[in-house]
């Protein structure tokens, strides 16, 4: 149903955390990505709107995400994937009922994770989209390069004529451009939409502060 990355940086600002994601469902942004200065989830499969938020409370709260993730899967459906990051860890569960195929990767400070995707390509494509960027380029911006690559390598594996997308990036000292947190929810071409929806809105924003400062 849905590919989705999650990714920890140390950069000027201190720790920022982002995750991205894509499926050939509407509104996919309403219900998967969470971020917060303490981490970033991704929740797919059959998804509860409360579970990414207490894992991130309970990270803000000194937990592991890794144990955090443990937890939440040990309570929730069979039928439900989870993976992210936070501070000091990583973590992913893909339960035994998701929509194959389904599966999950742990990486150096990155999380990636897809059901019902094309094939295991996806999320190899996704993995190497995002490691093998440009490492200057703003986090939001490379996030939706990674989902642009695991599309081209499939993407998601259902032939349904609408999808969407979404990108969050937080810092952990709370500030993050306007362009950070971004979402299509109902498109024929999801990923290509939400990439040029990011480029007008950094540019946008960047024309208003040159204005207003």
């Amino acid at each position: 149903m849905t590919y989705s990355i999650c990714v920890r940086e140390r950069g000027p600002d201190g720790l920022r955390f982002g995750v991205a994601a894509a499926a050939r469902v509407p509104a996919v942004g309403s219900v998967c990505p969470y971020a917060s200065d303490a981490g970033a989830v991704a929740v797919a499969g059959m998804v509860d709107a409360d579970v990414g938020t207490r894992i991130l409370d309970a990270v803000a709260d000194g937990h592991r995400v890794a144990d955090a993730i443990s937890a939440a899967a040990a309570d929730g459906s069979p039928h439900r994937q989870i993976h992210g990051v936070g501070a000091e860890s990583v973590g992913a569960h893909t339960g035994a009922g998701c929509q194959p195929v389904a599966t999950d990767r742990l990486g150096d400070g990155y999380t990636v994770g897809g059901t019902a995707t094309a094939d295991e390509a996806v999320l190899d494509a996704l993995a190497q989209g995002y490691a093998e960027n440009e490492r200057d380029a703003p986090l939001a911006r490379r996030l939706l390069t990674a989902l642009a690559a695991a599309e081209r390598a499939g993407g998601d594996g259902r032939d349904l004529p609408v999808g969407s997308a979404a990108v969050v990036v937080r810092t952990a000292s709370g500030d993050a451009p306007l362009y950070h947190d971004l979402r299509v929810d109902a498109s024929e071409t999801p990923v290509a939409d939400l990439r040029e929806t990011y480029r007008l809105a950094k540019r946008g924003y960047e024309a208003a502060v040159e204005r207003y400062g």
